[in-house]
């Protein structure tokens, strides 16, 4: 059995120029389709070896910390809940996620996923806010949501950034958007520019 809440790997660095008494600047980001190349439809990345960074993605995480953001990921995971994978693999991608963007310049703060099947209708799966609401809670600071941004690939990241009273950035282009993004990016290389 996976665990019936989100899951989370926080790791907050102690180096940030901004002293974590103030409010931070955070953005939310997606996992697959915004830092990784996102699987095929009904796929899934379950070790490392299979994670593949989008491009300009570590570019674009290293400029978001370079101007002050914190980095924290929020993502949707139902291969857990399918049983392909467990909680321990699915912590050890992003560990290693987390390793490799510091390496780069771009230290994350925490992972949140949600594990569960889209048909559970659980409160932290992603169009819901609830994943970006726990890391809200947990987080070992205070965050400004004037000042902070849901990156995302698809409509879900959007409503949930919006529900959580995020800005939103849109990756890409994505059909069915029920809330409009406040901002849209063609690719990695311009987030940076435009928050």
């Amino acid at each position: 059995m996976f665990n019936t809440g989100c899951l989370s790997d926080i790791q907050v660095q102690p180096s940030s120029a901004i002293p974590l008494a103030q409010a931070q600047k955070v953005a939310f980001l997606d996992r697959d389709g915004v830092i990784n190349r996102a699987p095929d439809k009904g796929r899934y990345v379950l070790h490392w070896r299979q994670f593949q960074f989008a491009d300009g993605a570590l570019d674009m995480l290293k400029a978001l910390a370079n101007k002050g953001y914190r980095l924290v990921v929020v993502t949707n995971q139902q291969g857990v809940g399918k049983g392909l994978m467990d909680a321990a693999a699915l912590a050890a991608v992003h560990r290693n996620l987390c390793a490799a963007s510091a390496a780069q310049g771009a230290p994350m703060d925490a992972v949140f996923s949600c594990p569960h099947l889209a048909v559970q209708d659980c409160a932290c799966r992603k169009p819901k806010p609830g994943l970006i609401h726990e890391a809200l809670r947990r987080l070992p600071y205070s965050v400004d949501l004037s000042k902070s941004w849901m990156i995302g690939d698809s409509a879900r990241d959007i409503e949930a950034g919006a529900a959580a009273g995020l800005r939103t950035l849109l990756l890409g282009m994505a059909a069915g958007l029920a809330v409009e993004p406040d901002a849209v990016a063609a690719n990695a290389h311009a987030v940076a520019r435009l928050l």
